[in-house]
């Protein structure tokens, strides 16, 4: 029988610093932290309290096994042999090696979400083409084809940035045109909630011909090169439309300066589908986890840990 992987969110660390919880290492499971992780860590004041705790309770990286074209397998594999300092450092080596902006895209996120200005939106097409021209400069040959398609293709992306600006980002007016005028899908609970979600917007979505499946990122039309669209993208996707329905979101998910923590979010809940537990003290996270679970029959056990009045720790399944 294989020892259980249990997947610690980041606010779970935050927890043993605080001596909240005593985690320690342990011979009938393992804790498991992947690159989400680093993330997070990156951003904060002293990285190395994050990886210390890691390291004392002997967790192991989970990381998503990519193939020859750098596309996601759909497995996964624990990195066992190096200690998350080393892990660390690996990946703070490898996103210094590629000077992309994975925050790029963030202004568009949060319109979608109901929030943000159109300043920084009407810049995403600059901004993508900077960031193209950056990534290409150093190819060993002639890119001069490639700069001129990012010159033909800016203005059909400024048109569809203006059409976005036109129509406006009224949360509760794009939740209404999906048939959920009365915020119906915030109060879903219960079983089959991702089902039950489905069945308040279908009806919007019948001259469409769109299924379940692909509304909620888990089966798109554009696969980009994907015979088979990987579950890990499919509940990142999942998230991300459960923001624009409001379903379990927060109001970070509206706010640039924290929709990062809405995607370490997303994929703490991707990565633990690969895992026997995910641990979270994120309500919204362990309820969107079942969801999403439940509904791609994954045996992930979300369990919530509650921080009583007395700072007494209680696991909830």
């Amino acid at each position: 029988m294989s020892i259980p992987l249990v997947y610690i969110d980041q606010n779970i660390i935050g927890l043993q610093l605080q001596g909240h919880i005593n985690l320690s290492k342990r011979d009938d499971l393992k804790w498991v932290y992947s690159k989400e992780h680093f993330a997070e860590i990156k951003r904060a004041d002293d990285p190395e309290i994050y990886l210390d705790v890691l390291n004392k309770i002997g967790a192991i990286m989970l990381d998503l096994i990519i193939d020859e074209n750098w596309k996601i397998t759909g497995e996964a594999r624990l990195i066992e042999d190096l200690t998350p300092f080393e892990n660390y450092q690996n990946y703070i080596e490898a996103i210094g090696d590629v000077e992309f902006d994975e925050t790029i895209f963030d202004p568009f996120q949060v319109w979608v979400n109901g929030g943000g200005d159109e300043g920084p939106l009407k810049e995403l097409s600059d901004n993508l083409a900077n960031q193209v021209l950056q990534l290409t400069s150093d190819l060993p040959y002639d890119t001069t084809e490639m700069t001129n398609k990012i010159g033909a293709i800016k203005p059909e992306f400024d048109s569809m940035v203006d059409d976005l600006i036109s129509n406006g980002n009224d949360i509760k007016k794009t939740r209404a045109a999906f048939g959920d005028e009365k915020g119906s899908i915030g109060s879903v609970s219960g079983e089959h909630q991702v089902a039950q979600i489905w069945g308040l917007i279908s009806p919007t979505m019948e001259e469409t011909g769109i299924s379940c499946d692909q509304f909620f990122g888990f089966d798109p039309i554009d696969k980009q090169g994907y015979e088979l669209w990987p579950l890990y993208l499919g509940i990142v996707g999942c998230n991300a439309v459960m923001d624009i329905l409001g379903f379990q979101a927060e109001k970070k998910c509206r706010k640039i300066s924290k929709v990062h923590n809405v995607r370490s979010d997303a994929g703490h809940i991707g990565m633990g589908a690969y895992c026997s537990a995910i641990l979270s003290e994120d309500k919204r996270l362990v309820k969107r986890a079942k969801a999403i679970y439940e509904y791609k029959d994954i045996g992930t056990s979300p369990i919530l840990i509650e921080k009583k009045a007395n700072k007494s720790i209680q696991p909830t399944v």
